[in-house]
């Protein structure tokens, strides 16, 4: 098998003294990586078995193991599958390839690790919509930052889109949604259970990710399932306005599908979608992907994804935050200055009139619109700016805000916020997202996260840099010590969110960061006003609220 190497082919290369190459035992067998001049790395293992066949649409199993064979975990493996990214992504996102078979994840340790070490661990949950992007994509490599910030680094793949997420009913012979979310959590009992060989502690992980992946990391916040596998959580960009679906939204979505592929329109025949290829399934969900399931807005933007199915997800995320539902862990939030600009200049790509800008403001607001046209009133010209002021502030920023204060008011206050506000020097954008060049748009951090514009062919400043290495700092001191400012010298104390009083945040700037106090208060104290209505609102809340007992 091409996947597999014969024991005495490592000891061969062990042998002649071949130190690029690095053995780790796990519980299924032994895994083959390499060592560079940076980290040690493991590409490609296995964590779960191949989501294809009678196993599509079912919760993910164990992987077979391969012991004795040793696993070739020297190369990238396919991302799932996914249609379209190329074209409305920007660039070193996108998988090269794709296949069903794609529950893979990626681990990067220091070059000083060992089975003994007992390093902090930072898992990382890649973005994308819940149908794009993937954990081989060169944003996401992990060289630089296990270098600098002395963590392994693990990240994974998840099953994305209809095969992710298609819910046809709640029967046992229905596809019941949240595969990907149980993608997650397997991948993170592996990570427990085998880690502590490649030098990493797992009782010390750190759950992250951005956008989707803060989604997914918020969710796990919530899900008795998941606590034991973590302990520390950080969210960039989370879309906590962003309503997920419920099972009756879910449920248009997947009869939809089922159509698109002629296996029955009311009645969906799980068989027949199961005989159907994997691509053929994806090019089904990129035509759903234009059609809603709901008068909700804001469903243009995240089509597919997790369900609130009364089962395992009870609840809509603020709704959660807000009635203590969550497990009580320390968090880092942020977003970034100018989220929403990427999503309005693709909705609308000429200028919005004022006609246009109301109709925009009264199809999402209702009620509420005229109180948010005199707030955000409408200009002569081109209306796109303050399309994506209003919806940084009503997706992002706000309700960001108004979960971590609620986090605060349950829990012991080990909470620190920050802000983005940094564009990025470097064409970073690409072809597709040229309006985003000057702008600090939804993503905009995670180069300087993960130090990776070099492997783009982009180079930073030197202010950048120093960005760049405070960012790792702060992450990789927090799961390494729970508090941002233990460990690695920082000169900018971050002081928790609400601490003494105040509401103080870090605004990550070239050319230098600075402390920002009480941010764009009276716009959130405005939308807190308001309500989230489609995230707070719905049959979900004519439910009791369970006793707080997280």
């Amino acid at each position: 098998m091409e996947k597999l190497v014969p024991t005495v082919a490592v000891l061969a290369l062990v042998g002649l003294g071949l130190s690029e190459d690095v053995s780790v035992h796990t519980n299924y067998g032994d895994v083959l990586g390499y060592r560079t001049d940076k980290s040690q790395v493991f590409k490609g293992i296995p964590y779960a078995s191949p989501p294809v066949g009678q196993l599509r649409w079912k919760n993910p199993e164990d992987p077979t193991p391969w012991s004795p064979n040793v696993y070739n975990a020297q190369k990238l493996k396919p991302g799932c599958p996914q249609k379209e990214c190329n074209q409305t992504q920007p660039p070193m996102v996108c998988p090269n390839q794709t296949s069903e078979d794609c529950l893979f994840l990626n681990v990067w340790t220091p070059l000083s690790s060992n089975a003994s070490s007992r390093l902090p661990v930072m898992l990382y949950i890649h973005g994308g919509n819940f149908i794009h992007m993937s954990a081989s994509s060169i944003l996401y490599d992990g060289e630089m930052f296990v270098k600098k910030g002395q963590v392994v680094l693990v990240t994974i793949n998840y099953r994305l889109g209809a095969l992710g997420f298609l819910y046809t009913g709640g029967g046992e012979q229905s596809a019941t949604g949240n595969y990907g979310i149980f993608d997650q959590r397997l991948a993170m009992k592996w990570v427990y259970e085998n880690i502590a060989n490649f030098g990493g502690d797992p009782t010390k992980v750190t759950l992250f990710g951005q956008s989707a992946g803060a989604q997914s990391t918020m969710l796990h916040l919530m899900l008795d399932h998941s606590e034991t596998y973590f302990r520390a959580a950080i969210l960039e960009s989370m879309p906590f306005g962003i309503p997920l679906k419920n099972t009756a939204e879910a449920l248009v979505l997947g009869r939809e599908l089922s159509t698109h592929l002629d296996c029955g329109t009311l009645a969906v025949d799980l068989d027949c979608l199961r005989s159907k290829t994997a691509d053929e399934v994806a090019e089904a969900q990129a035509k759903t992907n234009k059609q809603v399931s709901s008068l909700k807005l804001l469903e243009f933007f995240e089509p597919w994804g997790p369900i609130v199915d009364e089962r395992e997800i009870g609840y809509q995320p603020l709704v959660a935050v807000q009635h203590g539902q969550f497990f009580k862990k320390p968090i880092m939030v942020g977003t970034t200055s100018e989220e929403t600009f990427v999503f309005i200049h693709e909705a609308w790509h000429d200028p919005v009139n004022l006609l246009d800008y109301g109709l925009v403001v009264t199809g999402a607001f209702t009620t509420d619109a005229p109180a948010v046209l005199l707030k955000y009133p409408p200009v002569v010209g081109d209306n796109r700016g303050d399309l994506s002021r209003a919806g940084t502030e009503f997706v992002f920023s706000c309700p960001s805000r108004n979960a971590t204060r609620n986090m605060i008011k349950h829990s012991d206050r080990n909470v620190w916020m920050y802000l983005f506000n940094h564009a990025l020097s470097f064409p970073g954008w690409g072809p597709n997202l040229t309006f985003c060049e000057g702008h600090v748009c939804h993503g905009a951090e995670i180069p300087y996260v993960f130090q990776t514009a070099g492997l783009g062919g982009f180079q930073y400043t030197p202010d950048e840099i120093i960005l760049s290495d405070l960012l790792i700092k702060y992450f990789t001191n927090f799961a390494s010590n729970l508090d941002p400012n233990i460990g690695q010298n920082i000169e900018l104390k971050w002081p928790k969110y609400g601490e003494g009083g105040i509401w103080p945040l870090v605004e990550f700037k070239t050319p230098a960061s600075t402390l920002t106090t009480n941010y764009i208060e009276a716009d959130c104290n405005f939308w807190d006003a308001i309500g989230y209505k489609g995230v707070t609102e719905g049959i979900l809340d004519r439910i009791l609220i369970r006793p707080n007992s997280k």
